[in-house]
């Protein structure tokens, strides 16, 4: 209901913990944030971005999906290679770079030569007063990220990865707030505005990086008969426009879970997307949405 993968995983966590009668982790915590004063600046990034979101419309595409299992040592040496590009490149960075610049290639050019690319994360850390790791709602911040039509060209994977660390490491706690505050402006007599896709028109990135915590994915355990997930998978309902890449942990390392949404058409081409397969990713199929 929240479509808010962190919550359901801590809540699969705190079920297992349960189960074997152990104390809970991450007890859940149902106390909103509280917000700041909202800013003088009525027009900020968020909440222009928000309200073109809200008045965007995409016709209805079959969609499919498609995943890939990149292990721990790939990662590694991936990001060694772009060490000179993106220094502090973590494997969303790589992957979000990798995959956002493969499907917009395929996707071809546009009029204005410019291709965009939403980001999505969970703010419940990156806030000034953090929100407790069990916060039971909806984290998730969307912001739009610009590429030029040159950057996808060139086929630089180290100055995609850069582009894409600099965005995610330059989000501001304000920006947070102001889509709050612009979400909670859309009440009209006490009801909400009607709703419109956050997953999409553009192509949506999503990090589950804030998933791992110390060097263990949250997601990976939910232990149950003293047996450990082999593989996780999540999926993203009535995703729509130009797709979705979810980036997830895996069970070991920096090895990572990458779920890609697309147009029927498209998931076929990028399944045989050599740029992908050269990194020997393991292929799983999950067929039409």
């Amino acid at each position: 209901m929240h479509a808010d993968s962190t919550s359901l995983a801590l809540l699969l966590k705190a079920w297992s913990e349960a189960n074997r009668r152990q104390t809970i982790a991450y007890p859940p915590s149902f106390h909103p944030p509280t917000p700041q004063p909202p800013s003088t600046n009525i027009e900020t990034k968020s909440t222009n971005y928000l309200a073109a979101k809200s008045q965007a419309h995409t016709p209805p595409v079959k969609m499919a999906t498609a995943t890939f299992k990149f292990s721990d040592s790939t990662i590694k040496q991936c990001i060694s290679r772009i060490h000179d590009k993106c220094p502090h490149a973590n494997p969303f960075d790589l992957l979000a770079a990798l995959f956002s610049t493969r499907i917009l290639h395929l996707k071809g050019p546009k009029n204005d030569r410019t291709h965009s690319l939403s980001v999505c994360v969970d703010f419940r850390r990156l806030l000034q007063e953090p929100l407790p790791y069990g916060y039971f709602g909806n984290a998730l911040y969307f912001s739009l990220l610009s590429i030029n039509a040159e950057e996808i060209e060139c086929g630089d994977l180290g100055r995609m990865a850069e582009l894409v660390h600099c965005h995610v490491s330059g989000l501001k706690e304000e920006e947070f707030w102001s889509a709050l505050h612009w979400l909670e402006s859309q009440k009209e007599g006490g009801k909400y505005a009607p709703p419109f896709t956050m997953y999409g028109p553009e192509l949506t990135c999503v990090s589950m990086e804030h998933m791992i915590v110390g060097d263990q994915s949250v997601m990976y355990s939910a232990i149950f008969d003293s047996a450990r997930p082999v593989h996780v998978s999540c999926h993203v309902g009535n995703v729509e426009g130009e797709g979705l890449i979810l980036v997830m942990p895996s069970a070991e390392g920096r090895a990572r879970t990458v779920t890609v949404t697309l147009p029927e058409e498209e998931i076929a081409k990028l399944s045989k997307d050599q740029a992908i397969l050269c990194l020997e990713p393991e292929v799983l199929f999950c067929g039409k949405v």
